[in-house]
C-alpha cells in the first residue's frame, strides 16, 4: 500500500521502543485499519477507521469509524463493537439519525441506506510521557461515496491525576459540504454517545451517577423528547458497570457552551450521551467539545465527580 510522507512518520513514530516506562505512543496497523493508543505497555484506546467493501459482512462491520476504550490497569475493552444489542452503537461515537440537506436526509446514526462514516486521513498524531492525540479526518459520505460532512475529529488522553483512569478529550468539527445542513434526531438516536460493551446489555446492569440536584435512582431514567422536556441540562452524568469482576465508571461532561437544551439520554444496557439539534454550513461549521473520565474502582462519590467536571467547565473559560 502506498504510503503518504505522514503516515511513514506515524510508522517511525510507534516503531520507537518505550518499554518499561510511562509514556504514551501510538501503534498503527493499516492493513488491521485500527490505530492504538498505549501508555507502555498499557492499551488505552482503539481508533477503528477500517473500511472495507469486499463482502456484506464486512461493509456492515466498517461503515462508521469509532472509538474503543479500555479498561485503566486492563487489557480489557469496555466498549462495543460491531453486532449484538444495537449493531450501529459502538464506543464513542458521533452521529444525527436527521441529516438533512438538498431537500432530503440522510441516517449518519443507524448508517442506513449507504450513508457511512470512512476515514479520510491522519491530520495529526502526538504522544509522550503525559498524553496521545490524534485528530482524524473523517467523511460522512452519501450512498456515492460524495461527502456530505467533513468531521475533524481529536480525540486526546492522559491520565486522570484522581482516579488514577483515563481523561478523554473529545473534539469533533463538522464542516458542511453541501451548503445548509440540519441535525436533527432525538436523544435516543443522535448526537455524542458511549456505548458499554454488549455484556452489559444482556445483564441489563448499567446504573447511573448524575448530580446531587436530580433524582439520586440508580437505574436508567428512561425518558423520551415528548413536552415538557424532562431530563435535559444536567452538566454531568455518569455511567457505572462490571465486567469480568472489574467496576468501571464512565464520566460524560456535557460542554455548557454548546446549544440548549442538551437532551441526556441514558439506556440500561450501556448506552448514554446528549443530543441537540442546529444547522451548519461551510462557513459556519458545528465545534463540539466534551470530557470523559475513565475509572477502574469503586463507584465514585457525585461530590467528586462535580468538583471534576467543574474543573472542566472552569478550563473551557
Amino acid at each position: 500500500m502506498k504510503r503518504t510522507l505522514l503516515t511513514a512518520a506515524l510508522l517511525t513514530l510507534t516503531s520507537t521502543s518505550f518499554a518499561g516506562d510511562e509514556s504514551f505512543r501510538w501503534q498503527n496497523n493499516e492493513d488491521d485499519g485500527t490505530a492504538d493508543l498505549l501508555l507502555g505497555d498499557q492499551p488505552v484506546i482503539r481508533y477503528m477507521y477500517a473500511f472495507d467493501t469486499s463482502s456484506d459482512t464486512r461493509a456492515h462491520e466498517t461503515y462508521k469509524v469509532f472509538h474503543h476504550v479500555f479498561g485503566p490497569g486492563s487489557k480489557t475493552i469496555i466498549t462495543k463493537g460491531p453486532g449484538g444489542k444495537y449493531t450501529h452503537h459502538r464506543g464513542l461515537y458521533v452521529g444525527w439519525s436527521k441529516t438533512g440537506f438538498e431537500g432530503k436526509s440522510l441516517d449518519f446514526w443507524h448508517c442506513s441506506k449507504g450513508a457511512h462514516l470512512r476515514h479520510a486521513k491522519f491530520v495529526e498524531m502526538s504522544a509522550d510521557a503525559k498524553h496521545g492525540s490524534m485528530t482524524a479526518e473523517i467523511h460522512w459520505n452519501d450512498a456515492e461515496g460524495e461527502p456530505v460532512i467533513i468531521e475533524t475529529r481529536t480525540v486526546s488522553v492522559s491520565k486522570e491525576a484522581t482516579t488514577g483512569g483515563w481523561q478523554i478529550e473529545w473534539s469533533t468539527k463538522l464542516t458542511s459540504q453541501r451548503g445548509e445542513i440540519t441535525l436533527n434526531g432525538d436523544r435516543q438516536h443522535a448526537g455524542f454517545q458511549f456505548r458499554a460493551a454488549q455484556a452489559i446489555a444482556e445483564s441489563n446492569s448499567g446504573r447511573f451517577l448524575r448530580p446531587a440536584d436530580v433524582p439520586q435512582q440508580d437505574t436508567a431514567i428512561q425518558v423520551n423528547d415528548a413536552k415538557p422536556l424532562k431530563h435535559f441540562d444536567l452538566g454531568w452524568f455518569a455511567l457505572t458497570y462490571e465486567l469480568e469482576d472489574q467496576r468501571y465508571t464512565v464520566e460524560y461532561f456535557d460542554n455548557p457552551h454548546l446549544l440548549k437544551p442538551s437532551l441526556f439520554s441514558e439506556r440500561p444496557y450501556g448506552r448514554f450521551g446528549t443530543f441537540f439539534s442546529t444547522k451548519l454550513t461551510e462557513d459556519e461549521p458545528l465545534e463540539m467539545k466534551y470530557r470523559l473520565v475513565v475509572s477502574a474502582s469503586e463507584k465514585p462519590a457525585v461530590a467528586d465527580i462535580q468538583k471534576r467536571y467543574d474543573a472542566f467547565v472552569e478550563g473551557l473559560k
